[in-house]
């Protein structure tokens, strides 16, 4: 009997209907697995993925209040990618103007809260930033297929893209965040990266820097430039030629 529980439980996950390299969008629609619906779908899934990493490694109970609803409009954007076109009007729920107030909100209080300092941010000091990282890695690239779909016809819903855009904002302040408050929230740890382009100090030194570089390398090039060898052998040397040649010297 255990056994035939088992079967049927696993006769709806594997279906072997895409064995021949389709399979079912939501609308009912076979198409091929590398159709852009599908990877716009699978996109989502990776991201949703990752997201539950990230909430599985983070301590406070806000953050992962703040991922676990991300992770839920990822399901909506999902079915509407799924669906794509006149059958995602029959949608119950899709993403809309409040969903995207609800991360720039978030976004904005935390941009207020950080203060991050000017340049990039290369997270690695902990292992909560790191997942949130990579999550944010992830919605990039739902990001990009879904601007790719709306441009072909695909999806109607402009605010799906707005929202995969604030996403990723908001991901990488969370990522700031968990590593600012793993380092007693002191200021973003020293592994943290930044490039300071504007940094006078850095742009003295760079300019001073250049410009030695480039000197030497003209001076270089101007002695190669105007250098002849001698062909003049000195009078010590041809002396000392005809000594060698001469019977005394022999």
């Amino acid at each position: 009997m255990p056994s035939d529980k088992l079967k049927e439980s696993s006769v709806g996950i594997s279906t072997k209907r895409g064995d021949a390299g389709f399979t079912s969008t939501l609308s009912g629609k076979r198409v091929p697995k590398h159709h852009i619906v599908t990877e716009a779908v699978g996109a989502v899934d990776e991201a949703n993925s990752l997201l539950g990493l990230a909430r599985a490694s983070v301590k406070e109970k806000k953050i992962k209040r703040i991922i676990l609803q991300t992770q839920k409009h990822l399901f909506t954007i999902g079915a509407e990618l799924s669906l794509c076109g006149s059958s995602s009007r029959k949608l119950e729920s899709k993403i809309g103007i409040d969903d995207l107030k609800w991360v720039e909100r978030l976004v904005d209080e935390l941009e207020d809260a950080l203060s991050l300092p000017p340049g990039f941010v290369a997270f690695g000091q902990e292992i909560t930033s790191s997942h949130l990282d990579v999550a944010r890695t992830g919605i990039r690239k739902v990001e990009r297929i879904v601007v790719k779909m709306c441009s072909e016809g695909y999806i109607e819903n402009t605010f799906t893209v707005k929202y995969l855009n604030r996403i990723s904002d908001l991901l990488f302040l969370l990522a700031a965040y968990e590593e600012k408050s793993e380092n007693g929230r002191k200021g973003l740890s020293l592994s943290s990266l930044t490039v300071h382009l504007n940094d006078s100090f850095f742009r003295k030194w760079f300019i001073l820097g250049t410009v030695t570089i480039v000197s030497l390398v003209i001076t270089i090039f101007l002695l190669l430039l105007f250098h002849k060898p001698s062909t003049n052998l000195s009078y010590d040397v041809i002396k000392h030629m005809e000594n060698m040649h001469s019977p005394a010297g022999s």
